[in-house]
C-alpha cells in the first residue's frame, strides 16, 4: 500500500474518536484520558493527545498512533488495522491491496462467521415462522429480533454447511470454525432447529453463537455454545455490549444479567445500559470489559438461591477491581425477564434505584446460607486485592458500617491475615527519568519539535554522545527511519515499529512538552557531557601513557573546547 493512501487513511480517523469508540474518554487539559485496555487499570491512566494523535498509557506503557491502537486492542497485523481504519472512513482500498484483507486466519474465520450470521438471520425471517411464533409468545418484538441480529438454524444436517461450501470457503477452514461436527469424517452443522444468538465482541463482529433448541425432543442441552476458537474464548465476552456501549457509558452503569432472553427483555424494555454474562459466572476478564465504560456494576441476576450467590461472587471480584456494585433484589423464584413481564418497567426501575450496596446487602440479606463472619471474611478478601489505599479504607468503612463492627477491628483482621495479595501492576515499566541522562532525554524530546531542530539531532549528534541504552537505540531508530517532514505528523513516527520498549518510549518522549527549554540549549548540554566523558577517558590513557604527546594534545584541544562552550552557557543563564 502506497505511504501516501496511509496517511490519507491516518488523517481520516481522528485518534480521539477511534480510541473514544473502544473506551469513554474524559477531557483534561489537553489531552484526553481513560482506562487503559490494556491492562487492569481502575485508575484512568491512558492519554490520548490531538494535536499529536498518539496514546500512552503511563502505567503499563503502551503507546502508538491511531493504527497501533486498533492493532493493540483487535490484535491485527499493521496492514489489518489500517485497512480497518480505512473502511471507517469510507476510504476504498486498490483491488491489490484487498486481496490480503483476509490473509490471516483470524480475519477469515471472521467472514465465516458474518456470513453464517446472515444466513441464520435470513432464515429467521423467511423460513423460520414457528420461532418468530416462540419469540411473539414470549412477548419479544420481531424489531427486537432484527436489531439484535438474531437467526435460526434449520433442521438440516448441512444447511450451513452447503451455504458456506457454495460461497467458496475451505473444508479446512470450516472444520477449524466450530460451526461444525465431524462425524466419521463427514461435517455436519452444529446447530439445527435452534433459536441462534449472534456473540458479538464489543466492535460488533460475531465470534460465536449460542442456540436455543426449538424441539425439546431433539438431543444436545436446552442451550449451546459454538466451542472456543481463535475468535472466541469463553468468558472473554459479554452478550449484548456491543449494542450497549455507549449507553452503559452514558448512562454512567450498567446492569448485568445472566441470559439471552434477560437481556432481551431489558433491551426491548428500554434498559440500554445492559449486558448478560452468557449463563456463566462472570470472570475477571468479563469485568474488565464492563470497566471500560463504567465504574458502577448493578447485579441483576435471578432472585433464587443460585442467583443470589452468584451475585454476591460477581460483586465481589468486582469489588477487588475497584469497581462501585449494587445488587438488585429480585423476588424468589424471578428472574429479570419474568420479573418485567409481571411487574413492568417501573417496578424495575424503582428495584433498580433501591438497589443496596453489596456491603450491605450481605449484611442484610436473609437470603444467604453463610454467617456473618464467613460474609465479612469475603469482603476482606475482597479488599485485599484493591490497589488503592485510599479505597481499601473507603471499603474498610463501608463495611464497618454495614456490619457495625469498628474499622479497628477489620483493620487488624486485616494486618493478622496473609500477605495482601495485592501487588503494584507487574506490567508497569521502570522509569527511565535518571538524572544522569536527563541531558539525553531533553535533546530527544526538543529534536521531534519541529523539521530544523530534527536535523540538528540528526547531523550534529551520532550515537557516540547517548550513553543510556535505550535513548541509543531510539536515536538510532529516528536517523535510521524518520524524515524531517515527519515532525510535522509525529504519529507517523510510530508507525509499525516491532521494538516495543523504542516505540512506547518514543511515545513517552512525544508526550512531553518542554516549553521553558531551547533545543539548541540541550544540544549543547549533551555535547559538553560527551566532552567531559572523552576527556576522563583521556586522562584514564594518559595515566597508562604519561609521554605520549599526541594525547596530551588531544587533551588541551578538548579542554579549550570545553571551556569555550561552558563559557558560552554560563553567559546565556547570566543574561
Amino acid at each position: 500500500m502506497e505511504n501516501s493512501l496511509i496517511d490519507q487513511i491516518r488523517n481520516a480517523n481522528n485518534i480521539v474518536d477511534v480510541v473514544g469508540g473502544y473506551i469513554p474518554l474524559k477531557h483534561v487539559g489537553t489531552n484526553y484520558r481513560g482506562l487503559c485496555p490494556f491492562h487492569k487499570d481502575s485508575n484512568p491512566s491512558l492519554y490520548v493527545s490531538e494535536p499529536k494523535q498518539i496514546y500512552k498509557c503511563f502505567a503499563c506503557g503502551k503507546a502508538g498512533n491511531v493504527f497501533g491502537f486498533v492493532q493493540d486492542f483487535e490484535h491485527l497485523s499493521f496492514m489489518e488495522a489500517v485497512k480497518k481504519l480505512a473502511a471507517r472512513a469510507g476510504i476504498t482500498v486498490p483491488e491489490r491491496d484487498q486481496t490480503r484483507t483476509v490473509s490471516t486466519k483470524r480475519e477469515q474465520l471472521l467472514t465465516i462467521y458474518q456470513s453464517a450470521r446472515a444466513f441464520y438471520s435470513e432464515n429467521l425471517f423467511k423460513f423460520g415462522k414457528s420461532v418468530l411464533g416462540y419469540l411473539e409468545d414470549r412477548n419479544l418484538k420481531q424489531d427486537t429480533a432484527r436489531i439484535l441480529e438474531l437467526g435460526y438454524a434449520l433442521n438440516s444436517e448441512k444447511g450451513l454447511l452447503n451455504h458456506l461450501l457454495k460461497e467458496g470457503y475451505g473444508v479446512a477452514l470450516l472444520k477449524d470454525s466450530g460451526l461444525f461436527g465431524n462425524y466419521s469424517g463427514n461435517l455436519q452443522d452444529l446447530f439445527r432447529e435452534r433459536l441462534i444468538f449472534p456473540i458479538h465482541n464489543s466492535q460488533g463482529e460475531v465470534v460465536a453463537f449460542g442456540g436455543r433448541v426449538m424441539d425439546p425432543k431433539a438431543p444436545g442441552g436446552k442451550y449451546i455454545n459454538s466451542p472456543g476458537t481463535e475468535l472466541y474464548t469463553k468468558g472473554n465476552e459479554l452478550y449484548g455490549l456491543f449494542k450497549t456501549k455507549y449507553e452503559i457509558s452514558k448512562a454512567k452503569s450498567v446492569l448485568i444479567c445472566e441470559g439471552y432472553f434477560d437481556f432481551l427483555r431489558l433491551y426491548e424494555s428500554g434498559f440500554t445500559n445492559s449486558v448478560a454474562s452468557l449463563g456463566t459466572a462472570l470472570t475477571e476478564e468479563q469485568i474488565h470489559l464492563a470497566a471500560r465504560f463504567t465504574k458502577n456494576i448493578y447485579m441483576l441476576y435471578d432472585g433464587d438461591l443460585s442467583g443470589i450467590k452468584a451475585a454476591v461472587r460477581g460483586g465481589l471480584l468486582c469489588l477487588s477491581r475497584g469497581l462501585e456494585v449494587n445488587v438488585v433484589c429480585l423476588p424468589d423464584g424471578e428472574d429479570p425477564d419474568t420479573f418485567i413481564l409481571k411487574q413492568g418497567k417501573e417496578a424495575m426501575q424503582n428495584l433498580i434505584a433501591e438497589a443496596p450496596l453489596l456491603t450491605e446487602f450481605m449484611a442484610k440479606s436473609n437470603s444467604l446460607e453463610s454467617s456473618v463472619s464467613e460474609r465479612i471474611d469475603q469482603l476482606l478478601d475482597a479488599i485485599r486485592l484493591l490497589k488503592d489505599p485510599v479505597a481499601r479504607e473507603l471499603m474498610v468503612r463501608d463495611v464497618s458500617e454495614a456490619f457495625g463492627i469498628t474499622e479497628q477491628a477489620l483493620n487488624s483482621k486485616l494486618r493478622r491475615s496473609s500477605t495482601p495479595v495485592y501487588q503494584e501492576n507487574k506490567e508497569a515499566p521502570a522509569p527511565i527519568r535518571l538524572n544522569e541522562f536527563q541531558d539525553e532525554r531533553h535533546v530527544l524530546i526538543l529534536g521531534l519539535k519541529d523539521r530544523e531542530s530534527y536535523n540538528l539531532l540528526a547531523t550534529e549528534l551520532d550515537e557516540a554522545y547517548f550513553n543510556n541504552k535505550l535513548y541509543k537505540a531510539i536515536y538510532q531508530y529516528l536517523v535510521s527511519h524518520a524524515h524531517a517532514e515527519d515532525m510535522d505528523q509525529p504519529s507517523t513516527l510510530l508507525d509499525n515499529i516491532e521494538n516495543k520498549d523504542i516505540k512506547e518510549s518514543l511515545a513517552e518522549l512525544l508526550f512531553e512538552d518542554l516549553q521553558s527549554m531551547r533545543f539548541q540549549d540541550a544540544l549543547a548540554q549533551v555535547k559538553i557531557r560527551k566532552i567531559q566523558r572523552d576527556l576522563d577517558d583521556l586522562d584514564r590513557m594518559i595515566k597508562t601513557e604519561p609521554q605520549n604527546l599526541e594525547l596530551l594534545k588531544q587533551k588541551e584541544r578538548l579542554s579549550q573546547m570545553y571551556r569555550t562552550m561552558t563559557k558560552k552557557v554560563v553567559n546565556k543563564v547570566r543574561v
